[in-house]
Parts: structure tokens; sequence; C-alpha cells
């Protein structure tokens, strides 16, 4: 007679297997970070080349920040208004500008309960000479007031610029859109010493 065991022997332990059909997720995740960390890295050097690339940019700023200021204001705070746009003028334009504020602008903007919006679209620039360049600012312009809203569509400021102890300036303004449909009539009184 044969024995025959029939008792069960250990059976070798082995890793669990994905079922089948289940893909394995960590080389998934691994590769989406390692994605990520390039892209935010060739992000962040792009940003360091644009500014190497662009000398003008801060001038292009203080240019586009400038138009801006000098086409938003609200009637029920015109001294900010006057504030703003002095804060970026040199000692030129100051003095013409606050002079027109003074002299009649700031209560203008208040009698016509006139507020108006800048939003700048372009900003063009000459080569920097000697510390001094020429901007050209496109602008939308939305106002309102006792007249009723208006939008103005591209409406163009020409800024001399000057840099003072590196800072850039604006030390005249002139209005370069000459009344046409889309911009005359954006600048208050008195911005439009060309």
């Amino acid at each position: 007679m044969t024995v025959t065991d029939t008792g069960s022997a250990p059976a070798e332990t082995a890793e669990p297997r994905p079922a089948p059909g289940t893909p394995r997720r960590w080389p998934l995740v691994v590769a989406i970070g390692v994605a990520v960390v390039f892209a935010v890295a060739a992000a962040a050097l792009a940003l360091l080349a644009a500014r190497e690339d662009d000398p003008q940019g801060d001038l292009r700023a203080a240019a586009g920040a400038f138009g801006e200021v000098l086409v938003t204001y609200d009637h029920r705070d015109p001294q900010r208004h006057r504030e703003a746009v002095l804060d970026r003028a040199t000692g030129a334009f100051a003095a013409e500008y606050e002079e027109a504020f003074d002299g009649g602008l700031g209560q203008l903007i208040e009698q016509l309960e006139a507020s108006s919006r800048g939003f700048v679209k372009d900003v063009y620039t000459t080569e920097v000479q000697r510390g001094q360049a020429l901007a050209i600012v496109v602008l939308d312009v939305e106002t309102t007031g006792t007249s009723g809203p208006r939008r103005l569509f591209d409406v163009y400021v020409r800024l001399t610029m000057i840099q003072v102890e590196g800072e850039w300036l604006v030390d005249d303004v002139t209005d370069l859109s000459f009344g046409a449909d889309g911009g005359g009539g954006a600048l208050p009184p008195g911005a439009d010493e060309g």
C-alpha cells in the first residue's frame, strides 16, 4: 500500500500582483512630477531671459503705468488722481499739470461727476539717449458722468520720458488722437501740453 501525504506543503509567499489590466501608477506620477518641475524651471528661465533681452522693459512699464494713471480718475476723489499724476512727472510737467488741475480741472471732474478708467493696449518706445526717450501709449478708455457712459478706443498718447535717479518720469504729454472717433477728449484738460 502506498501512503500519500495529503497534507499541504507551506505555500511560497509571493508579492501581490495587480489584477490584469490595472496599470502601475507610480511611474506615471513620477513622470508627471518631473515634467511639472521642468516646465516651472523653463518658465522661470524664460522670464529671466526676457528681462535680459528687454533692456527697455522698465521704460515701457513706466510709460504704460503713467498713461493709465493719466486717464483714470474718479469724481469722488479727484485729489487721488492729481497725486498719482504728479508722483510720476518731472518738475516741468508736474508744474503744468498742477496748475491745470488746481485751475479748474479738479472742479470740472467733480461738477460733471466724471469718472474714467484707462486700459493700456500697447506701449512703443524709442531708443534711450542720454537718459531720455519717447513713448507712445495706446489705451482704451471708459468714462462715465452726467453725459452718460462712453468708451474710447485706441487713444494714442505721446510721452517724453526722462530717467531721474534710476526712475522713469514724464516730462511732456501730447494727445495724438486728434479728435478721431476713437480718441479725442480722453485726456483731462491741461494734460495735452504738446
